[in-house]
């Protein structure tokens, strides 16, 4: 599925009716309207990037009336215990196929040059590199 696909936020709630509780947003500015359509009640909208512009604002309303929470995340800063056990987390996801609702571009190390590429090119999904 295509977040940049117009019909998005219906897309998104055909999958998931009652709302989506966690948001992992790479374009806060330019999808804040429908991070606020496709969340649940009290749901964590985190972001970690900034693609598509550098002023976010923020729908204030249906962020209030939801609880919605909005949240920054910058992984440099985080603590090491924290980041070890988010890249524990997020590889054994990965493996065990838990990552199936998005397009999935996988690598191997040597072919890391062609997944920088993809990124570049505007690959929807994520884009993955083996480490042995």
């Amino acid at each position: 599925m295509s977040y940049r696909a117009d019909d998005a936020a219906a897309r998104i709630l055909a999958f998931a009716p009652e709302g989506v509780d966690r948001i992992a947003e790479v374009a806060p500015a330019a999808n804040a309207e429908l991070d606020a359509a496709v969340a649940a009640p009290d749901a964590v909208v985190s972001f970690y990037a900034n693609e598509g512009g550098g002023e976010l604002t923020v729908p204030i309303r249906r962020f209030m009336t939801a609880n919605l929470t909005l949240r920054g995340v910058l992984v440099y800063t985080m603590p090491a215990a924290a980041l070890q056990q988010a890249v524990a987390d997020v590889s054994a996801a990965v493996a065990a196929g838990a990552l199936t609702t998005l397009p999935l571009h996988r690598f191997p190390l040597e072919r890391i040059a062609d997944a920088h590429d993809a990124v570049e090119q505007g690959a929807v999904g994520k884009v993955v590199v083996d480490v042995p």
